[in-house]
């Protein structure tokens, strides 16, 4: 009989003490690995129209509309709207870089033109708000459908 208390009180010890081991040791580890969150939320531009040009001469227009996600702390506490920025980095890097990307086809200039948006727009912000660049539409019209459209407009 005291065999049996003596066994049952060393089990309640052990369980006990492994119920207060494993407990301290997960809140030690999720406070280690804790990271401040940030709370990002997502925006629009305008519609940004940029024309192509080539040894002076209009090739077409590419008009696109893109979507970013953006720290919504740094955007709460700012006074300056981070879409401004971003579709203003847009029309300069598009006008800059887009005449020989759009000949040639290459795929990668999209993820280097919306890396590229992101970097300089939190330049230009003095933060780093915007998180990521997100293309919500894009489309390039040339001279000749211009002039189409023009035409059935009149």
């Amino acid at each position: 009989m005291v065999r049996l208390i003596i066994i049952s009180f060393i089990a309640c010890l052990s369980t006990i003490g492994g119920v207060y081991g494993a407990s301290s040791w997960k809140a030690s580890m999720s406070s280690a690995n804790k990271e401040p969150e940030t709370k990002l939320q997502m925006m629009k531009t305008h519609m940004v129209s940029v024309p192509i040009l080539t040894n002076g001469e209009v090739l077409g227009y590419v008009v696109t509309r893109l979507q970013f996600t953006a720290d919504s702390e740094l955007v709460r506490s700012s006074s300056l709207q981070p879409e401004v920025f971003v579709a203003d980095e847009a029309f300069r890097q598009i006008y800059e870089t887009t005449p020989a990307d759009i000949k040639s086809g290459r795929k990668q200039a999209i993820k280097e033109l919306a890396a590229n948006i992101a970097i300089g727009a939190n330049k230009r912000l003095g933060r780093d708000v915007i998180k990521d660049v997100m293309i919500d539409s894009w489309t390039y019209l040339s001279k000749a459908d211009m002039i189409k459209n023009n035409e059935r407009n009149r």
